[in-house]
């Protein structure tokens, strides 16, 4: 009885110092690996999402754990920065490619308005000359050659003031002298299909963000009247606190939306991208919706302080 007792006795102790034994195993593992993986697997989440400078997932802050997981999180900052290295190259490029593009567009403009225009409005005036001598006398009078030099007058003046709305589209002088919504009003205005309207005070932002919507503005109505052949397409410029938003919403063919505005440069359209690549610049984002048959609706909103990882693009198709 005394050796079943105490034989009892033994393998009572042995059955908690294994439960013990196994409580500490579970804390150790638990502290050791599962709760520094849990900290790890939050970190990759919020790579995922672009959160990278959330002050609670930042990645300057050890999560502990055995050595292979404090490996891992060296290597999951390693690529962060490299992440983070070629975001910032790549915003650089966008700024310098942006740029680049309104520098030429402004170089165009100078060009045209101080040669082409220049040489156009002389002979302009050389016609202008020609006839009033057919008309005072000075050649043998000819009424069809009067009527021809009168008609290639007119045409003349024509293609110049068309070369003055193509040099106002190259550099919109407009929108710094009077803001983006007066800008657009000008810009709708003697165009029978297109409707402006804003919403909210008006306030100026700065330049990039001004020719950034009016860019926008610019490429979507004309998408609008010359591929969705829209009859009616109304633009909204909308102001809150934070932020500038421009919707632009047309009764035309529509289209079928990618899920990715990228494809559309596989299909040879670059006017989109462009608008994406200047909002995403700015922090902000682009939303469309169509559905052929339907219409189109594209909204550009562009926040007043700029998130460069901020999502810059959605796509939705209307049911």
């Amino acid at each position: 009885m005394n050796m079943d007792f105490a034989f009892d006795g033994v393998l009572h102790w042995c059955c908690l110092l294994a439960v013990f034994a196994f409580v500490v195993g579970l804390l150790w593992v638990s502290i050791r690996v599962l709760i520094p993986l849990r900290r790890l697997a939050k970190q990759a989440e919020s790579i995922m999402n672009g959160s990278f400078n959330t002050p609670s997932l930042t990645f300057d802050k050890p999560v502990g754990g055995i050595r292979e997981i404090e490996q891992l999180q060296r290597s999951l900052r390693s690529m962060v920065d490299q992440i983070q290295a070629a975001r910032e190259i790549e915003t650089a490029y966008r700024k310098a490619l942006t740029e680049s593009q309104e520098n030429e567009r402004m170089h165009l403009a100078r060009e045209i308005h101080d040669d082409t225009i220049q040489s156009l409005v002389l002979v302009s005036h050389s016609i202008e000359r020609a006839a009033q001598a057919q008309t005072n006398g000075g050649y043998q009078s000819n009424p069809q050659l009067s009527a021809c030099l009168e008609s290639a007058r007119s045409q003349l003046i024509g293609t110049i003031d068309s070369l003055r709305q193509v040099i106002a589209n190259l550099r919109p002088t407009i929108l710094e002298e009077l803001g983006l919504a007066t800008a657009i009003e000008v810009l709708c205005e003697n165009r029978p299909t297109l409707a402006f309207s804003v919403k909210g005070d008006v306030y100026g932002t700065d330049h990039a963000r001004e020719l950034a919507i009016f860019r926008a503005v610019q490429e979507i109505t004309r998408n609008a009247e010359s591929h969705a052949h829209a009859k009616q397409i109304s633009v909204t410029l909308s102001y809150s606190p934070d932020s500038v938003a421009l919707e632009v919403r047309d009764d035309g063919v529509g289209f079928q939306v990618p899920p990715k505005l990228q494809e559309f440069a596989v299909r040879g359209h670059y006017g989109l991208l462009g608008i994406q690549e200047r909002v995403r610049h700015l922090g902000g984002k682009v939303n469309l919706i169509s559905k052929p048959a339907v219409g189109t609706c594209i909204t550009v909103m562009i926040p007043t302080i700029a998130n460069p990882f901020a999502p810059t693009f959605a796509a939705t198709v209307l049911n």
